[in-house]
């Protein structure tokens, strides 16, 4: 407790003195605001805008419009499409993505107008972030594929590394590791060349997330210590911030380390809230939640994951909301209140559907399939176990013997494995008796030939 007082007394500290910091540029941009005309006047109003980006998002607004304005007026459309996307910048990170995506694509055909294609380029990868995050991958990946194309025909090697790390990001939510894997390789390589070591930190953070998702957590954070080694050496919290939560997650679900995730949970969210950034802020208290709901203080998950869900649910982040809401059943599960789950393992399934997040959506069956066996419900359970079962190899081989076991003595699940065992054994009938029906076919042409050669030889030496 003196600990943590402490933490929050420096905290506090350390946030004064950065908002001291803050205070100053600001300052100086207003009295550079008062000495200045037209297109200067303008680049004053940007900057002050993307000044109050993470810590106000309405003032930030006021002055990124006003900017706008000025543009407009000294007829300046590179300026103003530059202020533009700079303004759906803010609003994609305040949460705003309606709001982010108008801005975009004003900017997007004042880029085309003036025919600057690597800000067509930019653009039209910043629209596919938006989709990415309410969900919709394949408008996502279209958009990243034709910055893409543009990037490479101007031979921005620079953008079409950032695209391809995007492109990694959008398979990876969809549970596409190997092809997420695929992009984030391409994109190290080039990073490395042109000696971005800030995106390679990113590219290693990435590459880590694809081997924590396969289970493979030593190599995972390999790379996540790498990246955040290079993240501390560039000063940039921000990602920081990212990747200290994925370590978190490993210690929380798979190590088993409650105190050393809640550390560095903790550590990620002070980042997010001094960043302003609604959406990490969200993604935290989801993972706060999930962490409290192993550490069986339910009352403290409940009130963590409902914060996050308010937040994906203003926001609309369908990628957010699927998330939590599984987590949330998983919570609801612990404490055996079966029906609640249910609900919120729904919940996740129908948004995992919607927007092709089939990892989910295996998981949500799988989870499914066994509130019903709770339940005593075996119509539904069939239904859903069918369902997750036509989404692996096999019955026999995706599920965990225990949990088959436990299947087997609720529901009769050794009748559907009998089932599955004597079509193989089926199949190898239909194969054996094919193989006996080719020999026996081989063996009667063999007789009808020799029989034929006699004929022929008897005919011959009768003659």
């Amino acid at each position: 407790m003196v600990f943590r007082l402490i933490f929050v007394a420096l905290w506090l500290v350390a946030s004064s003195v950065q908002s001291f910091s803050a205070n100053e540029e600001i300052d100086s941009l207003l009295v550079r605001l008062s000495l200045t005309q037209g297109r200067e006047k303008a680049t004053t109003y940007l900057q002050l805008s993307e000044t109050y980006r993470f810590s106000n998002i309405s003032t930030s607004l006021i002055y990124g419009d006003s900017a706008v304005l000025l543009a407009e007026e000294i007829d300046d459309k590179a300026l103003k499409a530059k202020v533009l996307k700079s303004l759906g910048v803010s609003c994609y990170y305040s949460g705003e993505f309606d709001l982010s995506q108008e801005y975009y694509n004003q900017a997007l055909a004042l880029y085309r107008d003036i025919e600057d294609l690597l800000g067509v380029a930019k653009c039209l990868s910043n629209i596919g972030l938006v989709y990415e995050e309410i969900g919709n991958y394949e408008l996502s990946t279209d958009y990243y594929e034709r910055s893409v194309d543009i990037a490479e025909q101007i031979g921005d090697q620079d953008w079409v590394a950032s695209v391809k790390l995007n492109l990694g990001n959008s398979k990876f939510y969809q549970g596409k590791m190997r092809m997420a894997l695929n992009y984030y390789y391409q994109a190290l390589l080039m990073y490395k060349e042109l000696d971005d070591m800030v995106s390679v930190g990113l590219t290693y953070n990435n590459i880590g997330a694809v081997y924590k998702e396969w289970k493979e957590y030593d190599k995972s954070l390999e790379y996540f210590n790498k990246a955040i080694e290079i993240y501390k050496q560039n000063e940039d919290d921000n990602s920081l911030s990212r990747t200290l939560t994925n370590v978190a997650e490993i210690y929380n679900f798979y190590y088993g380390n409650y105190d050393k995730a809640q550390e560095l949970f903790e550590q990620s969210l002070e980042i997010r809230i001094r960043l302003n950034d609604i959406m990490g802020i969200a993604m935290l208290n989801n993972d706060l939640g999930a962490l409290y709901a192993n550490k069986q203080e339910y009352q403290a998950a409940l009130k963590y994951f409902k914060i996050s869900e308010d937040l994906y649910l203003k926001m609309r982040s369908e990628t957010g909301l699927v998330m939590v809401y599984y987590n949330m059943g998983e919570f609801f599960d612990m404490q055996h209140d079966v029906k609640k789950a249910l609900e919120c393992y729904k919940k996740s399934l129908k948004i995992s559907l919607k927007i092709g997040q089939d990892d989910y959506t295996r998981d949500n069956y799988k989870a499914l399939f066994k509130c019903y066996a709770a339940l005593n419900d075996y119509d539904k359970f069939t239904k859903y176990y069918r369902l997750f079962e036509t989404g692996n190899d096999t019955l026999i081989l995706n599920l965990h013997h225990a949990e088959l076991a436990e299947m087997e003595a609720r529901f009769k699940t050794d009748h559907l494995v009998k089932e599955n065992l004597k079509m193989q054994k089926e199949k190898e009938m239909y194969k054996n008796q094919a193989v006996k029906y080719r020999l026996f076919t081989y063996g009667l042409g063999g007789i009808i030939a020799l029989f034929l050669i006699i004929y022929f030889l008897y005919i011959i030496f009768r003659r």
